[in-house]
């Protein structure tokens, strides 16, 4: 069974995001901000990470270059999920090492298609 990570500062996007994923049988855990997120990661493997960029504490920016330097999650996916459409933000994102950027809302087959495509590849 994967194990998914979901990252978002709001508790409703949260429980939406995790319904989804557990529905098709994927084993899904949360946090509401990056350091959080940091501290799920170190003590649990995770084949797949979503989250969002705009978040307290630590945002998924900062979120996503910390996990990028540490050796060990080089390979890990990572889809990020936000609300920012800018097409700077989103190559910004990119850059830093995001897999693949989604634009919220998304539909959930979409959501769907992406998680499979990621875990594939990963």
């Amino acid at each position: 069974m994967k194990r998914i990570l979901v990252v978002d500062d709001s508790n409703m996007t949260r429980k939406m995001v995790i319904s989804i994923l557990s529905r098709e049988g994927y084993q899904v855990d949360s946090a509401g901000n990056g350091l959080e997120a940091l501290e799920r990661l170190y003590q649990t493997a995770y084949d797949l990470v979503i989250t969002d960029i705009n978040m307290p504490q630590m945002d998924g920016l900062e979120f996503l270059r910390q996990v990028r330097q540490e050796s060990q999650y080089g390979r890990l996916p990572v889809l990020v999920l936000s609300s920012n459409s800018s097409p700077e933000e989103v190559q910004r994102t990119l850059r830093a090492g995001a897999s693949l950027y989604l634009i919220k809302p998304a539909p959930p087959e979409k959501l769907l298609e992406s998680v499979r495509a990621l875990l594939k590849a990963g």
